[in-house]
C-alpha cells in the first residue's frame, strides 16, 4: 500500500480523485488521476505490474506522472460480476524530477549534511546508499543527543531512558535496520519504503529539534514583552 495516495488502494484502480502531497507545490491536498495505463508485457505471474499514472494537482493544476507497480487481483462483486482490486507495491515518481530532501535548519549542521548526502542518493535512483545514508542520520542524531550504548542498537534503546518518544525510537530502530540490510545482505528496498524512512526521520527532526526551538523563540518573546511591559511602567 502506498503511503503517499492510500486512496488508490482498492476495486479497479478507483477514485479517480485521492488526497496526497503534490510534488509540484509540496501541499497536501486532492489530486485528480486522469490515466492508469499498465505497461505492455510488465505483468508478472503474481498480478503485479507497472502502470503510468498520470495525475493533477486540484491546487495548483500541475501534473505528475508516476509508475506504480501494483498487484491485480479480482474478486466478487455480487451475483457473477468481479471487480479487479489493485495493491500497491511500490510507486515511482517520474515527473517532475524528485528534488534531493533537505532537513529543517535546526537540526545540527552535521546531521543535516549526511541527511544531504543520503537524500541525493535517494534522488537518484540508488536505494542501498539512500538506505545506509539515513542510518548514518540516525546514528549522528543519537550521538549528538549523547545516548549511550556499545553499539547503534543499543544507543538507540537507550534513548527511551533519555525522555525521548518511543514513537521516535522505532522509527530509528526500523532506519537502523534498513541501512544493516543494504550494508550486510545487499539488501534494496523500494523507493517507496525508503521515502517512507526519509519521512520518518524528517518527522523525529520536529519533534527532537524544531518543536523545542520554537517554544524556546515563544518564551523569549514573552519574557521581552513581560520585560518591556515593566519598564513602561511608571
Amino acid at each position: 500500500m502506498t503511503h503517499r495516495f492510500p486512496d488508490l488502494e482498492g476495486c479497479s484502480g478507483n477514485p479517480v480523485r485521492t488526497s496526497g502531497d503534490c510534488p509540484a507545490c509540496f501541499k497536501h491536498t486532492s489530486l485528480t488521476r486522469h490515466s492508469h495505463t499498465l505497461i505492455d508485457g510488465s505483468e508478472d505471474e503474481s498480478g503485479a505490474g507497472v502502470y503510468e499514472m498520470l495525475l493533477t494537482c486540484d491546487w495548483c493544476k500541475k501534473q505528475s506522472i508516476y509508475l506504480r507497480t501494483a498487484r491485480r487481483t479480482s474478486r466478487a462483486a455480487g451475483g457473477a460480476q468481479r471487480v479487479w482490486v489493485y495493491e500497491t507495491v511500490d510507486l515511482e515518481q517520474v515527473w517532475p524530477k524528485p528534488a534531493p530532501r533537505q532537513l529543517a535548519p535546526e537540526a545540527p549542521s552535521a546531521v543535516r549534511e549526511v541527511f544531504s548526502e543520503a537524500a541525493l542518493a535517494e534522488a537518484g535512483g540508488a536505494m542501498r546508499l539512500a538506505g545506509v545514508g539515513y542510518r548514518s542520520v540516525v546514528e549522528q542524531i543519537v550521538k549528538e543527543r549523547g545516548a549511550p550504548g556499545k553499539n547503534l542498537k543499543a544507543m538507540i534503546a537507550a534513548l527511551s531512558d533519555m525522555g525521548v518518544p518511543q514513537s521516535v525510537v522505532d522509527a530509528f530502530d526500523e532506519a537502523r535496520a534498513v541501512g544493516n540490510d543494504a550494508v550486510h545482505d545487499g539488501l534494496s528496498y523500494s523507493a517507496e519504503e525508503i521515502a517512507d524512512l526519509a519521512e520518518l526521520i524528517q518527522e523525529t527532526v520536529l519533534i527532537l529539534y524544531v518543536q523545542p526551538a520554537q517554544r524556546a523563540k515563544m518564551a523569549a518573546a514573552r519574557a521581552s514583552r513581560r520585560a518591556a511591559a515593566k519598564q513602561s511602567t511608571p
